[in-house]
């Protein structure tokens, strides 16, 4: 494969990604709209804070899961091809956001806005930190730079 069609499909892969990132502000927009036009908002659950603080805890262990997960994925799926840079990349994206999805879940059951907040800059971080990078790909092809 040229060093232009892997370009190419690294740029699509990468809009894939940004246009993730940007449905995690998508969801801060649904918490803001939701926590302002039902003010104040409790959370569509009767959940007590005890199960409430469970919950929490267990998609806090989820999320940082998913961190470890990525990793493991990236190595096994990323391998010599470009097919599997590609679907490692987007099965990275699709972890990434699920840390803001359970954010979202949460702010939802218990209307702490905090928690969703705390879940979307976890979620960013693992898009900042897993997101591809061209050199990276070149390297992992075997192949070098041409000009």
């Amino acid at each position: 494969m040229d060093d232009s069609t892997l370009k190419i499909r690294y740029l699509k892969v990468n809009f894939m990604g940004l246009a993730m990132i940007g449905s995690v502000f998508l969801y801060a927009v649904v918490v803001e709209v939701l926590k302002r036009a039902l003010a104040p908002f409790p959370g569509v659950s009767a959940l007590d804070p005890a199960p409430a603080q469970m919950l929490k805890y267990l998609f806090v262990a989820l999320a940082f899961a998913d961190f470890f997960l990525i990793k493991f994925l990236q190595r096994i799926m990323g391998g010599g091809t470009v097919e599997g840079l590609i679907r490692a990349a987007i099965v990275t994206f699709a972890l990434s956001e699920s840390v803001a999805l359970l954010g979202l879940a949460l702010f939802l059951l218990t209307g702490n806005a905090m928690d969703f907040y705390t879940f979307m800059f976890l979620s960013l971080f693992y898009f900042w930190f897993f997101f591809p990078k061209y050199q990276d790909w070149e390297a992992r092809l075997g192949t070098a730079a041409k000009g």
